[in-house]
């Protein structure tokens, strides 16, 4: 069987002011190396779309890359396994870190992330060493 490009999906959930552009980069790349299309879930208020967003929606027009964009206001752990297990194509979660999201999380105490049915994919950004000057 021939797969398209839309057979299966990444899932990106992104949080305003915590987006990388390298993150960005990255899941537009893995995108067009599976032949996948992009869902993205933004965590942000309002209406507009963080400028990161805004640019990636123009590169993934740009490659050609099929992708479906939600907004929420509220977005947790929970909400993105549920949404990435209850649609069958969703062959990767993307993320920029572990941290972070338990502050938007109802219930600390359990781990949504192990019951994903994908891989997950972080990429949080690099952290520059602290270098103590005399």
């Amino acid at each position: 069987m021939i797969r398209s490009k839309y057979d299966h999906k990444v899932l990106l959930a992104v949080r305003a002011g915590r987006i990388d552009p390298r993150l960005l980069v990255s899941t537009l790349s893995l995108c067009q190396r599976m032949a996948a299309g992009l869902d993205i879930l933004v965590l942000a208020e309002g209406d507009e779309l963080p400028a990161e967003v805004a640019d990636l929606v123009t590169a993934l027009r740009e490659g050609g890359v099929v992708y479906t964009l939600t907004q929420k206001p509220n977005l947790r752990r929970r909400d993105i396994v549920d949404y990435a297990n209850s649609h069958a194509c969703i062959s990767t979660v993307v993320i920029d870190s572990l941290e972070g999201w338990e502050s938007v999380a109802a219930n600390r105490a359990s781990d949504p992330w192990a019951k994903l049915a994908c891989p997950l994919v972080t990429a949080a950004p690099a952290r520059t060493p602290n270098h103590e000057t005399n």
